[in-house]
């Protein structure tokens, strides 16, 4: 009776896919998949399309089961099915460039992630994906990826409800290339300044509104594109998968920039839009030729670029080129207790590279002149303070043509005209949020709350802030009184510039200080700190506390709040004697700065660093710096790579790319016959083949993956100083496919040395090669303060 009851009820379900069979075996495979049996998954879903082979999301499900048994083949033949049936699939497609991609096929995953635009696909994490893939395929052969596109572009026309990112590769391919920079000569009668933009562009990679260093270079470069009629103007940078100078069109930039300031909302469309347009023409754009004899300026950043002076060494020997840097400050270095420890890592190793590379410097202050040359006389280098040009930053911030919005737009943030102060400042440590939250929360004890001004912060977060956060959480009637803003255009921060009481600035430790310099701007009295270079920035014009000192800031801020007279007086000395400079005043200071190093320059040549010297009896790594300390003769192994055929440092070692990597030794003479001794470590996914070449020497192997391998060749004896050149290879698979390797270091030692060869033994079986390192610290030379 239970049986024929069921039959029965079986008949009168309506099949969701169809038949009930076909619903049956959909129901087997989504149990499997549930319990991640994807070869039964894989059967059941098949059994389902045998049935009914219309049904498009089960041939979808049926990719999916077989990708996860790895069988590749049978999934792309599965999602191709289901996009045959339903070619404006764009999901399928995507799935199919994910494992094109894992296959190591580039060119057919970049057709289907094409393919998924043009079907409509607009999630960001799928077009940066294919950004990625474009600019590495462009890296690798720029004209024939350019060629694919035109073609796979035939067949894809415009249509209606594509991703707007397909329409604008379209357009960079078929209409906006860049000029192929063949033409790289000056057209100026005076050298030609090329500005490194690569700070900028990677912050609008994850940010919008410029702040601090970024709006230095922004307005800068606007200012030398105003002012140089004789000296040509370019840009370039480095952008992430693309190891090439890259240019990019003023135009371009200025675009972007003006975009930038127009609101603090980094996810709006016209927004995502552009950023998205830009990285593409980066991508898609020819290398960049320096023109011969030109300036390199890099107004901003650069060490969180790991490969940067392996390019800077090229172009100076290939083009010639000066490299001149503006160093904003040395912070990871004076005060590392504020900083990541990666960030100091970082910082120590570019510190390293530009002592060796620069052939002048920009700095922003005198304080910050006075760090260089001493982190230089730590580090061992004769630097000459005429090779220091201070670039102060006492420019007017605000800018031109901005609307002003009226009082009342202060009721967005429940603010009003003179009831608050203003403290403009990245949200980290370093910036002295705790002290002016001690200093308000006790002129909160001494007046109570409604006699003091709302305290309003505005930045973004950095690092180190948990204690920041957690300062206001713990205390109510103090997070009552603090305002945390962020993301605010230039309009909105212009409004609490000019309708705050005063501005307030307790930093611990600066290069500069721009929200100092942007308060003057406004007429606005700057309470600050006494540190490092804020005298400089606030002059006679701000009123000061003790860096550090509750006591002083508390003080300080309870006359400027309690006493009008006294803050009336302050404003007043501003408005009549602070006259900040335009920005083309401070790019012509640069300009000829420039000039005047270019004279001292005319009698010697530029700045090439020398092949390192490797030292005998010692272990030299090629892997990222590890240390947060510098002292007397600190250098990393990074100098010894010859040419660009090299990832970046990493911890293990440096990864060499498919080209084939070299290796620039300098051995003083007169020296023994040696025997060198290099550390391989292999990939993480599959087996790698090497070789290495060094005179007559020439051998090769192959690498298991993760492998460490030790392999050694010996040098003859020489009585003369002399360099050596080491090719390290990665060689081609039987299928064609090359793996690519670490170099972790290499250890030298005079073959019949038997103590520096127990030494090396000792410190391998110990896992402490460190202790040998040419560039450690020892007890003679650790740096004091």
């Amino acid at each position: 009776m239970r049986l024929r009851f069921l039959k029965r009820a079986r008949r009168l379900i309506v099949p969701a896919y169809g038949s009930t069979t076909a619903t049956e075996h959909v129901a087997r495979g989504d149990a499997a998949r549930a319990r991640r049996d994807w070869a039964a998954a894989a059967a059941a879903y098949r059994a389902a399309v045998e049935e009914r082979p219309e049904l498009v999301s089960i041939w979808v499900q049926l990719g999916h089961a077989q990708k996860e048994q790895s069988a590749f083949a049978q999934a792309i033949e599965a999602y191709s099915e289901a996009v045959r049936l339903k070619p404006e699939l764009a999901e399928a497609h995507v799935f199919m460039a994910h494992i094109y991609k894992q296959l190591g096929r580039n060119e057919l995953s970049i057709l289907h992630f094409l393919k998924a635009l043009h079907a409509g696909e607009k999630a960001p994490q799928e077009g940066d994906e294919l950004l990625r893939l474009l600019a590495q395929r462009a890296h690798k052969d720029r004209a024939a990826l350019i060629a694919q596109l035109r073609t796979l572009f035939e067949g894809l026309p415009s249509r209606a409800g594509e991703a707007p990112l397909l329409g604008q590769i379209r357009k960079v391919i078929t209409e906006d290339m860049a000029p192929s920079g063949a033409d790289a000569e000056p057209t100026g009668k005076l050298p030609p300044l090329v500005f490194d933009i690569s700070d900028l562009i990677s912050y609008y990679a994850n940010a919008r509104l410029p702040t601090g260093i970024q709006r230095v270079q922004i307005e800068t470069i606007e200012g030398a594109l105003t002012r140089e009629a004789d000296r040509e103007i370019r840009l370039c940078c480095f952008i992430d998968g693309r190891d090439d100078w890259l240019e990019l069109p003023i135009e371009r930039m200025r675009s972007i920039a003006k975009l930038s300031t127009a609101s603090g909302d980094r996810f709006a469309p016209e927004w995502i839009e552009a950023v998205a347009g830009l990285r593409l023409f980066l991508s898609l754009t020819d290398p960049f030729d320096f023109p011969h004899g030109s300036s390199l300026i890099n107004l901003g950043t650069s060490w969180w670029l790991q490969n940067y002076f392996l390019y800077v060494r090229h172009a100076k020997q290939t083009r010639g080129i000066r490299y001149i840097p503006f160093v904003h400050d040395m912070i990871p270095i004076m005060t590392p207790e504020h900083c990541t420890r990666g960030l100091t890592q970082d910082f120590i190793s570019w510190v390293i590279g530009v002592f060796d590379h620069a052939d002048h410097f920009l700095v922003n202050s005198q304080a910050t002149k006075r760090d260089l040359l001493t982190v230089a006389a730590t580090l061992g280098h004769q630097l000459d303070a005429d090779d220091v040009a201070v670039i102060p930053l006492d420019t007017d911030f605000r800018k031109p043509g901005v609307a002003e919005l009226p009082d009342s737009a202060l009721d967005r943030w429940k603010l009003k005209p003179g009831g608050f102060v203003l403290f403009v400042s990245t949200i980290e440590s370093r910036k002295g949020h705790l002290i002016a939250f001690d200093a308000w929360a006790e002129l909160i004890r001494r007046h109570g709350a409604d006699a003091v001004p709302q305290f309003v912060c505005v930045g973004n977060r950095g690092w180190l802030n948990d204690q920041i956060y957690a300062r206001i959480a713990e205390d109510d009637v103090l997070a009552a009184k603090v305002s945390m803003l962020s993301r605010l255009s230039d309009e909105e921060l212009a409004l609490l510039y000019r309708t705050c009481l005063f501005t307030i600035y307790p930093s611990l430790y600066e290069g500069w200080g721009l929200p100092v310099t942007e308060s003057l701007s406004y007429g606005k009295v700057p309470l600050i700190s006494d540190a490092a270079s804020l005298p400089e920035a606030g002059g006679d014009f701000a009123i000061y506390a003790k860096a550090g000192s509750v006591e002083a800031l508390t003080g300080a801020a309870e006359t400027l709040i309690l006493d009008a007279d006294h803050r009336t007086a302050a404003e007043a000395r501003i408005v009549s004697g602070f006259r900040p400079r335009a920005w083309s005043d401070l790019a012509t200071q640069i300009a000829g700065e420039l000039d005047r190093f270019a004279a001292r320059d005319a009698h010697k040549g530029i700045v090439v660093p020398p092949p390192l010297t490797a030292k005998i009896g010692r272990w030299h790594p090629l892997a990222r710096n590890e240390s947060i300390r510098i002292w007397k003769g600190m250098r990393t192994g990074e100098g010894f790579r010859s040419n660009l055929a090299w990832h970046w440092p990493e911890d293990r070692g440096c990864r060499v790319q498919a080209d084939g990597g070299e290796l620039l030794v300098r051995l003083e003479g007169p020296h023994p016959r040696l025997r060198v001794l290099f550390n391989l470590s292999g990939d993480e996914h599959a087996l790698a083949l090497w070789s290495l070449r060094c005179g007559d020497v020439a051998m090769g192997g192959d690498l298991h993956m993760r492998e460490h391998k030790w392999i050694n060749f010996e040098i003859p004896a020489a009585d003369a100083t002399h360099d050596v050149r080491i090719e390290i290879d990665a060689r081609p698979a039987s299928d064609g496919v090359v793996i690519t390797y670490f170099v972790c270091g290499f250890f030298l030692h005079a073959v019949d040395d038997v103590v520096a060869r127990q030494d090396f033994l000792e410190a391998i079986t110990l896992n402490r090669l460190d202790s040998l390192n040419a560039f450690g610290e020892d007890d003679a030379a650790r740096m004091t303060g």
